[in-house]
């Protein structure tokens, strides 16, 4: 029997889907509801299912929880854990960036659920601020402790039992894509860690760490794993941040680090000790005020086309990229 909810406010919208914030009328219980028109261009069924298939066999702190799906005529509904702070990305672009502290609680966060998923063989694919969603809203200088949970299984794949590596068919952010993701070789769960090290980066210095209005060039850039941490904005940040975001952005995928021992890496470790965060004051920068308001509209036009990269033409990099992967392992990232 198909559950009874009152529809109370718009969270948000894509091409083939909605979500909503509404409450089951017996109950009263918040939820997230989100509405497939599966009439429409863009929807996948067979995506759509595995997606369902993946999710709702999870039961994890800081992972969104999907509590039932049910069809009612053309419409295919998934009820999900309401968050009420939204989603990371509109956090990020109201602070721009955070405290060690700050951004060693949302990493710790993601790398626990990771952790778990990869313990499942389980690849999300698509770990970006967008699919990170916090538990309650928050002011700018707020010292409320952040609670982070991962949602969205849409690319999600598992692992065959006999391998660590699948092939599929590249998808993602652009701005979060590994390597291997973008040389269209196999992937597995170290193309997450990746996106970790994307998304620390940003949270540190406001900017991330590859990125270009020309996408060819920022996928070469990170196929190349070029990027600096050596500019202004990272003078203030302890060396072992630095040293994290180094071992996430490794372009071996082989010699990246996992979730499991980017959780135990003394930054997060000790970073994290102290759930309550730090007040602003304690993190400030150098940086030229034009990186926040580059990063703004660097970000805000790549969200608007964060789907999939078939778009960009990912195969065609391939013959481009060649020679350097069999050489990625020599390739090191600029020294701090």
């Amino acid at each position: 029997m198909e559950p009874d909810f009152r529809v109370l406010d718009l969270l948000g919208e894509g091409s083939f889907a909605q979500v909503f914030k509404c409450v089951e009328k017996k109950t009263k219980a918040p939820f997230a509801l989100k509405e497939f028109d599966t009439t429409k261009d863009g929807y996948e069924r067979n995506i759509v299912q595995q997606e369902i298939k993946i999710w709702k066999g999870l039961e994890h702190e800081n992972i969104v929880k999907l509590y039932a799906n049910f069809r009612s005529g053309k419409y295919l509904y998934f009820v999900m854990e309401f968050m009420e702070g939204g989603n990371l990305f509109n956090d990020m672009m109201e602070r721009h960036r955070y405290s060690e502290k700050e951004a060693a609680s949302i990493l710790r966060q993601v790398l626990e659920a990771l952790q778990y998923l990869h313990s499942k063989r389980i690849v999300h694919r698509d770990i970006k601020p967008d699919n990170i969603l916090l538990q309650s809203k928050r002011s700018p200088d707020s010292r409320q402790p952040i609670i982070a949970k991962i949602g969205d299984f849409g690319f999600a794949v598992r692992l065959p039992k006999d391998s660590d590596v699948i092939h599929c068919q590249a998808k993602g952010a652009p701005m979060f894509l590994a390597p291997e993701t973008i040389l269209e070789d196999p992937i597995g769960c170290p193309v997450d860690i990746w996106s970790c090290g994307v998304l620390l980066h940003t949270m540190i210095v406001g900017y991330p760490p590859f990125w270009d209005d020309n996408n060819e060039k920022m996928l070469l850039s990170a196929v190349r794993g070029q990027y600096s941490l050596s500019t202004t904005c990272w003078r203030k940040v302890s060396s072992s941040c630095k040293d994290l975001v180094k071992r996430m952005l490794c372009v071996s995928s082989s010699q990246r680090v996992t979730a499991s021992s980017a959780l135990k890496h003394p930054w997060v470790f000790k970073m994290s000790l102290s759930s309550p965060c730090p007040h602003r004051k304690e993190h400030k920068f150098l940086c030229q005020q034009t990186l926040s308001t580059k990063l703004k509209s660097t970000l805000s036009k790549l969200h608007a086309s964060m789907g999939c990269t078939q778009a960009l033409g990912v195969s065609k990099f391939k013959g481009k990229f060649f020679p350097l992967h069999h050489s990625a392992h020599n390739l090191s990232t600029l020294s701090i």
